[in-house]
């Protein structure tokens, strides 16, 4: 019925009326704003999520009476650990505690039987659809449907211009939610699908995508355009030499060092002398540029990153930030060479520090200098075990003084670890390579062992198969059993003092 009319018919005064329709309106508006990055963050333990099942949750054509109809368990569903990934439920709006609870209430791991929409919705059967992912990644509190999300979502002209945390959606059919736009034509997505009936990652050209309207919702950051920043495998090494780049995250100034950097603006300077550039620049975000300038200007070469903070007020701050995948196993080692030749500024403080949620939260301090005097380049050297494909690297300064605070020559590189021999990809076989999901033979060099520790990563770093396998001589197989959805994925192996790391595609 026409709102006017039920006003009207109601008997409603104007000013009541009023009252009803922003009432009524402010009903169908969804929740509040929410950045990309949060969006990313409440995706990704989807595609992670691990659960223990037990026989009641595994169930084949059961009926189910209160939707009406019947459920069946995906089969990639086993008796015991299942990972990564939370199963596929036509209609379902699963959270993650919805889903673990009703497991011990002996519900079914998900749903394939997809002719009666409603057997998930939590009464026989647990899991979400696309759309209820999506719903949930943005935040919702209520479910959308592929039809309904258009209603709190814009389109764009083109799909090289989402970004993550948008969706490509085909009205009534499916919607995938955007996990990082290439700016080359192809997109890692994520989506609850029929293709292995859980939540997991998929990548696509445009040409795939064609009959999907690529979208942004309506309350993500207020619509406004998001910066693009890329994560760095190791080995990472910059000795600032070249050409800083424009930072498109914080006004187009020239403040990157690479397409890994960020800078992250924490300082208190009216006049811009709180940021990271490289030692020779002279723009606007510096006054006085040549004042507190550091020698000798590099450890290595001609140039460094330089923090500028002559004049500045007391606590002035700049942070600049390294985006990088550190999902390989293993202790990674930072090096860099760090100068401040100044007695006795106050305050004063240079923090190394990491986040391993793409930057939402930095918990881990990997290094502090309170002691400001460093009167010659000096090399410092910190290490991390973290293993998050969405690692962040902070410096940052804060500082009143009449010497500015130098970094150079930085490496982000694997330890190597005394007493273990690590094998080259060329130096074993695995095969089939790219693989189906189901088999996975190999061959390793001469090992005094009979048995092979198999660890697979997915590209967040989150262990996905853990398994001891036997040896017989060389040669080993690995029953994958279905459990990856179709990626990359790293191989990490040990038998006695060798290890073994290889790429592999499910395809």
């Amino acid at each position: 019925m026409n709102i006017f009319r039920l006003i009207q018919q109601k008997g409603f005064g104007i000013r009541s009326a009023m009252v009803l329709v922003i009432v009524l309106c402010s009903a169908l508006l969804p929740a509040q704003s929410i950045t990309r990055t949060q969006i990313h963050y409440n995706a990704i333990p989807f595609t992670t999520y691990s659960f223990t099942a037990t026989s009641s949750n595994i169930q084949s054509n059961s009926s189910c009476p209160s939707a009406g109809g019947n459920v069946t368990t995906p089969s990639w569903v086993v008796v015991g650990h299942n990972a990564p990934g939370m199963a596929y439920c036509w209609g379902g709006f699963s959270s993650l505690s919805s889903f673990t609870t009703g497991l011990t209430n002996g519900k079914s791991a998900g749903d394939n039987d997809c002719t009666t929409n409603g057997d998930c919705c939590e009464t026989c059967a647990l899991g979400v659809d696309c759309s209820g992912f999506v719903s949930h990644a943005w935040g919702l509190t209520t479910k959308y449907s592929t039809t309904t999300l258009p209603n709190i979502s814009t389109a764009y002209a083109s799909a090289s211009q989402v970004k993550q945390g948008d969706i490509f959606n085909l009205s009534g059919s499916h919607v995938r939610l955007v996990d990082t736009n290439y700016a080359s034509g192809t997109f890692l997505l994520m989506e609850s699908s029929a293709v292995d009936w859980k939540v997991s990652y998929r990548s696509y050209t445009a040409a795939q995508l064609t009959s999907y309207t690529p979208r942004w919702y309506v309350n993500a950051d207020s619509g406004a355009p998001v910066c693009n920043h890329y994560y760095s495998t190791l080995p990472y090494s910059n000795s600032f030499e070249t050409a800083w780049d424009m930072d498109s995250c914080n006004s187009g100034a020239q403040r990157s060092p690479d397409k890994y950097w960020k800078s992250n603006i924490g300082g208190t300077s009216p006049a811009g002398n709180d940021f990271w550039h490289r030692d020779d620049y002279t723009g606007t975000d510096w006054t006085s540029p040549s004042s507190g300038m550091y020698t000798p200007s590099a450890s290595t070469g001609s140039y460094s990153a330089r923090f500028h903070n002559d004049p500045s007020p007391a606590g002035s701050t700049g942070q600049m930030d390294l985006y990088l995948n550190l999902s390989t196993p293993g202790s990674k080692t930072i090096k860099f060479d760090y100068l401040h030749n100044e007695a006795s500024p106050s305050p004063f403080s240079f923090n190394v520090l990491l986040s391993t949620d793409g930057g939402v939260t930095f918990p881990t301090n990997l290094l502090t200098i309170t002691s400001a005097q460093v009167s010659t380049w000096t090399t410092q050297t910190v290490t991390t075990s973290a293993t998050s494909a969405t690692c962040v690297l902070r410096f940052s300064v804060t500082d009143k003084g009449s010497v500015d605070v130098g970094v150079d020559n930085l490496n982000v590189s694997l330890t190597t670890v005394t007493g273990i021999t690590s094998y080259s990809e060329d130096e074993f076989t695995l095969f089939p390579n790219p693989s189906d999901g189901t088999l996975l033979n190999g061959t390793v060099p001469e090992t005094d062992r009979n048995t092979l520790d198999v660890h697979i990563y997915n590209m967040l770093g989150s262990e996905v198969i853990s398994r001891q396998v036997s040896l017989d001589g060389k040669n080993f197989s690995l029953r994958m059993d279905n459990q990856l959805a179709a990626g990359v994925y790293l191989f990490v192996a040990g038998s006695g003092d060798k290890q073994f790391r290889k790429k592999i595609i499910v395809k």
